[in-house]
């Protein structure tokens, strides 16, 4: 494409709008693009043949006018097909818009660090290791096996660095830019912001596009049923490129309410796994592991004592560790099974802490959609039969 016909299209297109109107040139002229400029002809692509005709019939003598008075001389107008240069010009305009896209959520939601986050430094145990093995496959042959990929289990367990150890591994100088980590949060706020704005373009451009798309918190969609149809559709279009999808959620496909069948079974069409809270054993390990990280010694019966007190998730075992690392900061000293007692006491207690009847009832009556109550009445209906057996088990 010369510059000289760049230019003096641009000049012959402003004076059309003015012409014309500004109706008629957005839909005849706006996407129309100079190929060359000659001594007496100029060459303008079209995106089709029915346009070029369209334009050909109705637009021909006031192009020729307004040619004419802006390159000061007399010359032809030709119409050519060129649906490559349309192509290329409708992906600069979407990339331009995908800018916009993170106005509504930041490209990498904050706190993650995808480079601290690697498989290599995943602790495995009898608790993860079907899903680190299952990740280490997609990792190694993306596309190939178990797509798409759909880890869930508990808060803290371990999802989150699984999927930024995927995008790690796979990540390189040539699938940089073939990759989109996206929490389902910011995927519905971009789509909703795209629908606003009207950018939907962008937004499925750089969906339906990427070679990997991970999607933290899938479990977000529940009772959304537009962003679910958007996800199907991309979802869809990424499998038949042949594209790896890996997925998150804190409960099963199955038990995620309010989602569609259809995104339920292709979930269900590749590899679901679950990741287990940690035995003992495993917590003694991330223990030590995340004390070596920290750069801080632990003496052995003062990790066998987190180990065996903080039985909640990994990330409860990291901030026990996170805690005593200040404590030994602070005071200089090493640090002491009693020591560690009075660090954690807070952290240890609530683990130790009985659980009430009361909080029982209300646990179930939400679970079950029950009203404050129904557990105790004297209804027998077989909701409220089977509710009050979850409740005495």
């Amino acid at each position: 494409m010369q510059a000289s016909a760049v230019a003096a299209w641009s000049d012959i297109l402003c004076d059309i709008s003015r012409a014309i109107g500004e109706t008629r040139y957005n839909l005849w002229f706006r996407n129309t693009v100079a190929v060359s400029c000659e001594q007496s002809s100029l060459k303008v692509g079209v995106p089709s043949t029915f346009m070029a005709e369209w334009i050909e019939t109705h637009y021909r003598d006031v192009l020729l006018e307004v040619a004419s008075k802006r390159l000061g001389r007399s010359v032809d107008i030709a119409f050519v097909v060129e649906p490559t240069l349309f192509r290329n010009k409708r992906r600069r305009e979407a990339a331009a818009k995908s800018e916009l896209l993170d106005e509504a959520a930041p490209r990498q939601p904050a706190g993650l660090d995808i480079g601290r986050c690697s498989l290599d430094n995943f602790v495995v145990g009898p608790c993860n290791s079907v899903a680190y093995a299952a990740a280490c496959k997609v990792a190694g042959n993306p596309a190939t096996a178990y797509n798409p990929l759909f880890i869930h289990g508990g808060v803290g367990l371990g999802k989150t660095h699984l999927l930024l150890g995927i995008a790690g591994a796979i990540r390189g100088p040539r699938q940089r830019r073939g990759i989109e980590y996206v929490s389902a949060e910011a995927f519905t706020n971009r789509f909703l912001f795209a629908l606003r704005n009207g950018t939907l373009d962008a937004f499925r451009q750089r969906y339906r596009t990427t070679k990997l798309l991970i999607i933290d918190d899938v479990h977000f969609l529940a009772n959304k049923p537009a962003t679910q149809e958007e996800f199907l559709n991309t979802y869809n279009t990424l499998s038949r490129e042949g594209c790896q999808v890996v997925m998150a959620s804190d409960s099963h496909p199955k038990l995620i309410s309010k989602l569609k069948e259809s995104l339920v079974t292709r979930f269900l069409s590749g590899m679901v796994v679950r990741l287990e809270k940690p035995g003992y054993d495993m917590r003694l390990q991330l223990v030590r592991h995340k004390a070596e990280q920290r750069h801080i010694s632990l003496p052995p019966a003062v990790a066998e004592f987190v180990a065996g007190n903080v039985t909640g998730s990994v990330r409860e075992l990291e901030g026990a560790v996170n805690t005593l690392a200040a404590y030994a900061s602070l005071s200089g000293g090493s640090i002491t099974t009693s020591i560690a007692r009075e660090a954690l006491k807070g952290l240890v207690k609530s683990h130790c802490r009985p659980v009430r009847l009361p909080e029982i009832d209300a646990a179930v009556t939400a679970y079950a959609a029950l009203r404050e109550g129904d557990l105790r009445s004297k209804r027998r209906t077989r909701p409220l039969a089977r509710a009050r057996h979850v409740a005495m088990y």
